[in-house]
């Protein structure tokens, strides 16, 4: 059998055959993935929440710098 018949006969197959291929496919793939440990994540999550809250900060400032130059601007 050849590769492109194989691919084909890969296609075939009711519904329920390729959803459960593709489940039990996505679970050795999951496998394989390299879970961070507690503590990465809350290093992790913590660099992310500082990172929002100095663009959050940044961003506020910018606004209000803009919006003191409009109301001068415009009188």
């Amino acid at each position: 059998m050849t590769l492109a018949n194989k691919a084909v006969a890969v296609k075939k197959g009711t519904l329920f055959n390729r959803a459960g291929r593709f489940i039990k496919e996505v679970g050795f793939e999951l496998k394989k993935v390299h879970w961070p440990t507690r503590r990465q994540l809350l290093i992790y999550t913590s660099v992310v929440l500082v990172a929002v809250a100095i663009m959050g900060v940044l961003t506020w400032i910018v606004d209000s710098i803009l919006m003191w130059l409009m109301h001068f601007i415009l009188g």
